[in-house]
């Protein structure tokens, strides 16, 4: 039998192959190689360009009393358990609470590690509605340019553009993987004693997403293919007042951030309602994420939505002279914070701009998957020398995301660079069976070789179809059976996938898409079939069908199994360490802390 080396057109060698270069990536590269081992990272663009790590605001929480150990004003009323019980009551108690315990014991450190390296802290305040302050603000491009410094000042490897398909496992634990070099069209065989996935979230399963384009379950879909389960995949975070139209613009959530700066800000419908004050009468749009989306989406399935299918974020009504003074003093302000992002230096006073005479339609945006690869607190998965971190792993948030996923990259990140060298140490180099090499070389050149078929295109706006109109905000039992029976039948469209412009193997989008779309697929199943057993609504799930929040038959985790190419989905208990879980039931207003709210209205649900 053929040699596994013969499938493929180069091998490459390490010890810890790490999949993905932003946030939690870097940080894993970095601190193994402090250990004493050799890295190797694969990217699938360049690094410090890639990933949603670049685009975040960006903020990193620690309690108060460590805030003042790293140098900041802080708060001695806050604590370690202080945060840690915040982010299981936020979390609606789906939390994996030995991973919380990980989060707020390593967030200095992961923090200190981006200060010593030389990120720039804008200012130390309260974010994510927190009573107290915990948040170091920055932004995404200092971050990731402190990250890829201290990486590159280590001298590390890196394969930049170049997509891991799949791993490979032998004698039940992990061997390496094979992947795709965009730039030279070559497969690559990887032979690895451990693999960390940094890969991020599944956001372009969604037609209207605030994410980067290769954000597509990557990581989630290959660990699902060996065996390993998913967690929590029906949690999908939505941020609302994400800018729809004017179409340039689209996807920016520049208007989230004015609408956490700025209490005069006012969401309308196309009647010119402010109606926020149906929903949340006290907060009104500085109300919770959930509570906002939900309210904006009701308009819209009522009728009141935008031309676009949004509603409109109003400032119009402050008149252009308070609009000007506006735009002059955040004009003001980036420059003496020497802040030259893009959103902020041109986009955001543009939009100001905009504002003196149209309203912007904003909408819901997939922004965050709270969801994702059932990790352990160390970020251990089920087949030893694989890890997880970052936003494909799940059970760390549980129902709902409200600290800083910044942080939670930054520790899992840490976490898995301090593990693996250990398991590396003492292990030896597992033989790859060819005939696993060779069926994922033939799996990743089937589109190319097909001569017809389905384009990836088309499917994808299928599956956009299905998840934005079946598996968004708004969830109910017979839109989620119906994505569920859609989606299969997406899957068995995946053979048939084929690519059309077959001139040149190099940088052949086409190609690279037949092969993210059964990672988004992978994905978009594991969120509906484990949609379609939570039966309540909580934090980032709401079912118009089933709208309380029920303690006593739903305070477990949905996880779901790939067998045989079959899917299975169960529950499984909650990992608790000293905050007991709640019994009983309640709506989910009162879950999510917005008792005023009332979202069972006859006109605003008719039709759900």
């Amino acid at each position: 039998m053929p040699r596994a080396e013969e499938y493929v057109d180069r091998v490459v060698e390490t010890d810890l192959l790490v999949v993905g270069s932003e946030g939690a990536g870097a940080q894993v590269a970095i601190e193994a190689a402090n250990r004493g081992v050799r890295p190797l990272v694969i990217t699938k663009g360049a690094i410090g360009r890639t990933g949603a790590s670049q685009c975040a605001g960006a903020d990193f929480n620690v309690d108060g009393i460590s805030a003042k150990e790293l140098g900041f004003s802080g708060d001695d009323r806050d604590s370690q358990e202080r945060f840690f019980s915040d982010i299981i009551h936020e979390g609606l108690f789906l939390n994996n609470q030995k991973m919380v315990e990980k989060y707020v014991e390593y967030a200095p450190k992961s923090t200190k590690n981006l200060l010593d390296w030389g990120m720039r802290v804008y200012y130390y305040a309260s974010v994510h509605s927190e009573e107290i302050a915990r948040g170091l603000t920055s932004s995404g491009k200092r971050w990731v340019n402190a990250l890829r410094k201290k990486f590159k000042s280590m001298k590390l490897p890196i394969i930049e553009d170049t997509m891991v398909v799949d791993l490979l496992v032998s004698s039940g634990r992990i061997a390496g993987a094979v992947a795709l070099d965009f730039r030279s069209g070559e497969i690559i065989l990887i032979k690895a004693k451990a693999v960390v996935l940094a890969t991020g979230g599944f956001q372009m399963a969604y037609p209207f997403n605030s994410a980067t384009y290769d954000l597509t379950g990557d990581g989630q879909a290959m660990a699902a293919r060996i065996g390993v389960p998913l967690i929590g995949m029906e949690m999908v975070q939505f941020i609302p007042t994400t800018i729809l139209w004017p179409p340039m613009e689209r996807g920016s959530i520049i208007t989230y951030i004015f609408t956490e700066l700025d209490t005069r800000v006012r969401l309308l419908n196309s009647l010119g309602q402010r109606f926020m004050s149906r929903y949340d009468p006290k907060m009104l749009e500085k109300s919770t994420k959930e509570i906002v989306s939900i309210a904006s989406e009701l308009e819209v399935m009522a009728g009141r939505g935008t031309p676009h299918g949004g509603v409109y974020f109003s400032m119009k009504y402050l008149g252009e002279e308070e609009l000007e003074r506006m735009k002059n003093g955040i004009i003001g302000l980036t420059k003496s914070l020497g802040e030259t992002r893009y959103e902020f230096k041109t986009l955001l006073p543009r939009l100001i701009e905009f504002m003196k005479k149209e309203d912007i339609e904003v909408s819901n945006a997939c922004h965050f998957m709270v969801g994702g690869i059932k990790v352990n607190e160390l970020t251990e998965t089920e087949i030893p020398g694989l890890y997880a971190a970052g936003e494909c792993s799940g059970g760390l948030w549980g129902a709902n995301r409200v600290a800083a996923a910044c942080t939670q990259v930054g520790v899992q990140g840490l976490i898995a660079g301090k593990i693996s060298p250990e398991f590396i140490k003492r292990v030896d180099q597992e033989e790859i069976t060819p005939g696993d090499v060779k069926k994922i070389v033939e799996r990743i050149e089937g589109p190319f070789k097909r001569e017809k078929g389905m384009k990836v295109e088309e499917l994808r706006r299928y599956i956009h179809d299905i998840s934005g109109k079946r598996l968004g905000v708004i969830r109910d039992g017979k839109g989620i059976k119906e994505a569920i029976d859609m989606l299969k039948e997406a899957v068995e469209e995946v053979p048939k996938l084929y690519v059309s412009d077959k001139r040149s193997r190099k940088l052949n989008r086409e190609w690279i898409g037949c092969l993210e779309m059964e990672n988004m697929l992978t994905c978009l199943y594991a969120t509906a079939i484990a949609s379609s057993v939570r039966k309540e609504g909580r934090g980032a799930f709401y079912r118009s069908d089933f709208v309380l929040t029920n303690h006593d038959n739903f305070l477990k985790n949905t996880i779901v199994r790939v067998k045989q190419g079959k899917f299975e989905v169960g529950f499984e208990p909650i990992v608790t360490t000293t905050l007991p879980l709640p019994k009983g039931k309640m709506t989910f207003e009162e879950a999510v802390g917005v008792a005023t709210a009332s979202l069972v209205r006859e006109d605003a649900n008719k039709g759900v």
